[in-house]
């Protein structure tokens, strides 16, 4: 298989992945560029553990947390911006059903987090446990408490 079929198959889940740990296109886009030229660089390191998408998965979260480390640093140095109200429309769309569903998953516990943001993107449970480095028995369950957690919250939002 060449790079290119490669980064075809493997794109939109790393991309998916790292949209729902950061929140952010542009971050998520310039992380998965940078999963795929660190998975070229480093292919020999490849165990073959949960198939390719949990490595890649793996190399992606490892990236993301040196960008969050390197942004706090950077937030450090600089003055904290003031506190702003967003404005009308931007929250009436956050009461739409998927953006509902977004803050009820943010506001898992990380882990929980990331193995129901990585099955919405398709990985089977053997390759979020291998990611992840945990039994797939274990991504099984984590996800179905995630998933009853995050549709408990979206209910109780509506609700309200």
């Amino acid at each position: 298989m060449t790079w290119e079929a490669f980064y075809q198959e493997h794109y939109r889940v790393v991309y998916g992945y790292l949209l729902a740990l950061c929140g952010d296109s542009d971050t998520a886009e310039e992380l998965t560029a940078e999963t795929f030229l660190r998975a070229v660089e480093r292919y020999r390191d490849y165990d073959g553990r949960g198939g390719p998408a949990a490595w890649l998965c793996r190399v992606a979260k490892n990236l993301f947390v040196d960008e969050r480390r390197r942004q706090r640093r950077q937030t450090r140095l600089e003055d904290a911006p003031e506190g702003r109200t967003p404005p009308l429309e931007e929250t009436v769309s956050r009461r739409e059903t998927a953006a509902s569903v977004r803050r009820a998953a943010e506001a898992l516990p990380p882990e929980r987090r990331q193995v129901f943001w990585m099955r919405l993107e398709g990985l089977s449970f053997r390759e979020i446990g291998a990611a992840l480095g945990r039994s797939e028995n274990w991504a099984r369950v984590t996800y179905f408490r995630a998933k009853n957690k995050v549709l408990e919250r979206v209910e109780e939002e509506d609700g309200s």
